[in-house]
């Protein structure tokens, strides 16, 4: 026992001692200033803030003091493309005193961000424990931080090897500390669905592609966030509200309803032919596909959501997030039936029409596929947004394309200018194209021409594997007479009297035509020069007259009816047939587009006249497919997204409800 407590008395005892902290020796930390922030172009102005806090300032960019940039009160505009930050940096010892004995070249990061400037804007020299540096980066949002390392730099890599000019590369030194410091935070919006979806450059590809993104704040988390739109738009300074569109089996749509409005010649790049009457883009790039790779359990349309996380992807040209997370801000389910849509209807779907298409105030050969352009703008900023497309027609027609069956279809492109301007393969085309039968035969389905002039076709293998087919959209013409009016360059008028009048435009020949006239007339198509007599076409006043210019006509005489009671306006315009794609397996599983009215089913025939007799009003969220053709794809929620216009003495093919 003695024994046992003396070795005991002697463990405690060789434990129990004290030791004076070492100073720690050399290169620490380094301080880190920012001198300040500006845009990475030749201009280098100072980068803009909210106009939260510019209001402060007399509205005056240049007034803002450099103080209060980037802080909390007066945050920086987030930035679409590179900034440039620059940066004094001084080098520090253990006790925090300056290190003037460090010499050598040190590396910057950000966070969050991405460094997008040649190896010369990725490093600097310090002498003497200091030096002076500027960073360019890109992808900057919320509270952000340059970072200064006693490291190397990254390199940049492609195609398995090292890219760049190794020249701007600095000597490394023969020994390294890694210590850091970093910045005070520099302040930025936080991003929103906008940030993603606005063009930058001439491009409708996200400029986060990649980026892992935050949209939106939970109430535990800070302040609401708050629109930064210029002051005269009614949503500046609303709060962010994130609504829930749609959902389907692979995640959802999300629309931030108070986001800002976007002038048409503020998107760089934008192919504007007929500008919109009030300057705005039709849209806000304010919607976003949500990939949740299955259905959003807990989320229905018209809820909204608080927060929208994930990583910014672009699929067949559509830009989405995946690998999603959010948090609910309130169950539009829990709430009486008759409330379910309270949000929904706030927002009311856009009517896609010629002007948002694309169409000048001439007929133009890309035309017949609406938004073809990728310059056009006006459809992207309603890409996964609520849409309407008025009074479209179903197919006549489906052909099966895929001669070699690999359920492959090739793509085409319209080539050439002017009157040789056709449509062919999207590159060079070799002479023995194994391809060309099969992409001949899609060409003139697709866009009803040659074998399939004057009818609706569309390609049934891409119906099979995708559910997509074509419609043939609204005609031009007078809104009087429920065509599309939207480019009024596009409709021409004449006073029809007594005597004979025509119009000086000379119409292409084969072109179909929509006329109407608000008082009975009689009308004569022919070559220019043409007159309309007594004994000539009745045409009853308020009717529309669809017709096909036929052989070497070009143009249509009118004159007044003898049952006139005034002279008669006319109106006509030229009819473009022009295509987009729609999806309905998915929403409307029962209502076949692919049938034949001479089926030996006597109902299954009678619904497929009843579908091809009628025109519909449709309404879905807009799709962005590149590859097809047409580009751009409606996809309904469900039956009620879609109404009928019966035939003439039919009714609407089931289960369609007519429209009201």
């Amino acid at each position: 026992m003695k024994r046992l407590l003396l070795l005991t008395s002697l463990a405690l005892s060789a434990g129990c001692y004290t030791k004076e902290s070492e100073e720690p020796t050399g290169l620490t930390s380094f301080r880190v200033e920012v001198t300040k922030v500006t845009t990475g172009d030749s201009a280098a102005a100072l980068l803009p803030v909210v106009n939260a806090c510019v209001a402060r300032y007399g509205n005056d960019q240049a007034a803002v003091p450099p103080s209060v940039r980037g802080t909390p009160e007066c945050l920086y505009n987030l930035p679409r493309g590179n900034i440039d930050i620059g940066l004094t940096i001084t080098a520090l010892d253990g006790n925090g005193g300056e290190m003037t004995s460090f010499n050598g070249p040190v590396s910057f990061r950000v966070v969050p961000g991405d460094l997008t400037g040649d190896y010369s804007q990725r490093w600097a020299m310090l002498t003497d424990g200091k030096g002076t540096g500027s960073v360019r980066v890109a992808h900057l949002y919320g509270e952000t931080h340059v970072w200064v390392q006693d490291q190397p730099f990254d390199l940049d890599y492609s195609d398995g090897g090292v890219v760049g000019d190794l020249t701007q590369v600095p000597q490394e030194p023969a020994t390294r500390t890694f210590a850091t410091g970093l910045s005070n935070p520099i302040r930025f919006e936080e991003p929103s669905i906008a940030s993603l979806q606005t063009p930058e450059g001439g491009t409708e590809t996200s400029v986060f592609v990649k980026q892992f993104l935050r949209i939106g704040r939970n109430p535990e988390a800070g302040e609401p966030l708050v629109q930064n739109c210029d002051p005269s738009d009614p949503n500046n300074g609303q709060q962010m509200k994130l609504l829930v569109t749609g959902t389907d089996s692979s995640g959802f749509y999300v629309t931030d309803m108070t986001a800002c409005r976007v002038l048409e010649k503020s998107v760089s790049g934008a192919n504007i032919q007929t500008p919109e009457p009030d300057g705005f883009n039709p849209g806000r790039f304010n919607s976003l596909y949500v990939y949740n790779y299955q259905f959003p359990e807990g989320l229905d349309s018209g809820d909204l959501i608080w927060t929208l996380s994930g990583t910014v992807a672009e699929f067949t040209n559509t830009t989405q997030v995946s690998f999603p997370a959010w948090t609910l801000r309130e169950n539009v389910r829990l709430l009486p039936q008759t409330e379910w849509n309270k949000y929904l209807d706030q927002v009311p779907p856009v009517e896609i029409n010629g002007r948002l298409c694309g169409f000048s105030g001439s007929p133009y050969l890309d035309d017949l596929l609406c938004g073809y352009s990728y310059k056009n703008f006006k459809m992207e900023s309603l890409e996964s947004s609520l849409v309407k497309l008025r009074r479209v027609k179903f197919p006549r027609v489906f052909k099966n394309c895929d001669a070699n069956g690999n359920n492959d279809m090739p793509m085409f492109c319209p080539s050439g200018s002017g009157a040789s301007r056709t449509w062919k393969n999207c590159f060079e085309e070799p002479p023995d194209d194994p391809d060309l039968p099969e992409r001949q035969c899609v060409i003139d389905c697709t866009l009803g021409i040659g074998e399939f002039a004057g009818t609706i076709c569309a390609e049934r293998t891409t119906y099979t594997s995708f559910g997509q087919f074509v419609v043939e959209m609204n005609a031009s013409g007078p809104a009087s007479a429920n065509l599309d009016a939207s480019v009024p360059g596009r409709i021409t008028k004449l006073t029809a009297g007594t005597t004979s009048v025509n119009s000086n435009k000379l119409l292409s020949e084969g072109t179909r035509l929509n006329l109407v006239c608000d008082q009975p007339v009689r009308v004569r198509f022919g070559q220019g020069g043409v007159t309309a007599t007594a004994g000539d076409t009745l045409l009853a006043a308020n009717t529309a007259l669809e017709y096909t210019l036929k052989g070497s006509e070009t143009t249509v005489a009118v004159v007044r009816d003898a049952t006139a009671t005034a002279d008669a306006t006319c109106q006509y315009a030229p009819d473009s047939r022009t295509r987009i794609s729609l999806q309905i397996k998915d929403a409307v599983p029962d209502l076949n587009p692919d049938c034949s009215e001479s089926d030996a089913d006597a109902a299954r025939a009678l619904q497929c006249k009843q579908l091809h007799a009628a025109t519909f009003d449709v309404v879905g969220h807009l799709k962005h497919v590149g590859p097809a053709r047409p580009r751009w794809n409606v996809l309904p929620r469900d039956q009620d997204d879609l109404c009928c216009y019966p035939g003439p003495g039919l009714e609407c093919p089931k289960p369609i409800k007519p429209c009201p």
